[in-house]
């Protein structure tokens, strides 16, 4: 085969595993298609649904560099955003080794049988053992014989009884959502002030969010920690005002266009406008979330910008106001405002540990609505 065709093949496999989705229930559908997930299940159907139906199986966590500042500790689907994505880097470079394995086998079931039996991380345990044992086959760091990290599950009232609630009106910039951006009023908890309270090490690092389908978003403590400066409302770019093209939804009677929003911190609100969130549900069919709560993470922008048309919206483009326009470089913070948050990683995980297998409890935790904190951590 050509170089030319080996790049094109193996590229489209890549994109096609960029994150690991099936149909029903299982790993974040963002991406592609299924033909590698379904692999899996066909191989071993009692896995849909557990720490093996997900991304990390075969991608893995990493550094960026950021245009400013320090490496960032990134989970696995930020590190192939950040990657491959964003700087257009080959995204073999963010397959783990049992992904790097999968890719060298030739995909498919008969690529997943003919790897069950070596031992891609080397930590001592076969592929196939660590996958029908709910760890990691492409991390040493994860295997049968680690305990799990410590772990604390809170119930709504629990988190209410942590930090009073604090009141936030938050604009929301994002990239893809038909609904446009919103100005909303919010109601949740600071989490930093969470984190304190639940008990975390002085070594902590990095905090993962994972949602319902497994979507995961990694933040800083610095950046938890902070009071994040707002701008003011750009108002009159609803639908209301310039007919079809408007995007923008007011749902907060308190802007004022002269005056810049109060400065916010990242909240686990369970308030938006006025009203509980509604508990996120898995739609058998798509895969996707349904609903937003009954915890949904709401992060200010990092860097202040305007509105700006959703980047499908190409018919409405000309009839915009060029600073109104899609632009890549405007800060779309809705995307890190992740649904439906049913567990919260604190890292590094103690040394020796691997994570909670918030998998097989996760359907119960978003219907109870309770979360789990696990890693570095007091148990209490």
């Amino acid at each position: 085969m050509s170089n030319t065709k080996r790049f094109i093949s193996v590229t489209a496999f890549l994109v096609s595993i960029i994150c690991l989705i099936t149909a029903a229930y299982s790993a974040y559908k963002g991406h592609a298609d299924d033909s590698d997930i379904n692999a899996i299940l066909a191989a071993y159907p009692q896995l849909k649904g557990t720490a093996a139906d997900s991304c990390a199986t075969c991608h893995k966590a990493g550094q960026v560099a950021e245009s400013s500042g320090p490496l960032r500790n990134e989970n696995h689907c930020g590190y192939c955003h950040a990657i491959h994505v964003k700087n257009k880097i080959d995204a073999a470079k963010t397959l783990n080794r049992y992904g790097a394995d999968y890719l060298a086998a030739g995909r498919g079931i008969k690529a997943i049988k003919a790897i069950a039996q070596k031992d891609s991380d080397g930590d001592g345990f076969l592929n196939e053992v660590e996958m029908l044992k709910g760890t990691n086959p492409g991390g040493p760091g994860s295997n049968p014989s680690a305990p799990i990290a410590p772990s604390r599950i809170l119930t709504a009232a629990e988190l209410r009884s942590l930090s009073p609630a604090a009141h936030e009106t938050v604009f929301l910039n994002t990239s893809h959502n038909k609904l446009g951006d919103s100005y909303n009023e919010y109601r949740g908890n600071n989490v930093n002030e969470l984190l304190q309270a639940v008990g975390i090490s002085n070594t902590v690092e990095s905090i993962d969010f994972i949602s319902l389908d497994g979507f995961e978003n990694s933040f800083t403590l610095s950046e938890l920690k902070k009071e994040w400066p707002q701008g003011a409302p750009v108002m009159k770019l609803d639908k209301k005002t310039i007919g079809q093209c408007g995007w923008v939804n007011y749902n907060t009677g308190s802007l004022d266009e002269k005056k810049p929003l109060p400065s916010a911190k990242i909240l686990l609100a369970f308030e938006e406008n006025g009203k509980k969130i509604e508990t996120g549900k898995i739609d058998s069919e798509t895969g996707r979330i349904r609903g937003t709560g009954p915890l949904r993470l709401v992060v200010p922008q990092f860097q202040i910008s305007p509105p700006d048309l959703p980047k499908f919206d190409e018919s409405c483009r000309n009839k915009i106001a060029k600073e109104y326009q899609f632009n890549e470089a405007y800060d779309h913070n809705g995307g890190r405002s992740s649904f439906s948050i049913i567990a919260i990683r604190i890292n590094p995980l103690p040394k020796g540990t691997r994570d909670f297998d918030w998998q097989k409890i996760r359907d119960q935790l978003a219907k109870d609505e309770k979360i789990v904190f696990f890693g570095a951590i007091s148990k209490k």
